[in-house]
């Protein structure tokens, strides 16, 4: 019994640093160091989308009340439809696109 409960706490540690886990996207919000130890401006979608394309990786990172989709693609058309999108639908208020050293493109979505 205490190695399943030990376990299922393991289990829900790792599922809560997950960016999008079951509990709901991990909030980091302006300042944050998106655990690269410096500091990322989210303070536009365009700054996200180059700070993806930077670190080539895709993560939620907030810095507005705005739902968030991002997603990366081979073009920038690609990666903003492989972005998030919320239930109610709708246009992005506001879209970023950067590309990486990789030669992906990287899209943060604001709606």
């Amino acid at each position: 019994m205490f190695k399943k409960i030990c376990t299922l706490i393991v289990a829900a540690a790792f599922a809560m640093e997950a960016c999008a886990g079951p509990f709901g996207l991990v909030r980091r919000g302006v300042g944050n160091t998106g655990g690269g130890g410096g500091y990322v401006d989210t303070s536009s979608a365009q700054s996200v989308a180059n700070y993806l394309a930077s670190s080539q990786r895709v993560g939620h990172f907030g810095g507005s009340y705005a739902f968030e989709g991002v997603g990366m693609g081979a073009s920038p058309q690609a990666a903003i439809n492989s972005c998030c999108k919320p239930r109610f639908g709708g246009s992005p208020r506001e879209v970023g696109v950067a590309q990486g050293a990789n030669g992906m493109f990287y899209a943060c979505c604001r709606w």
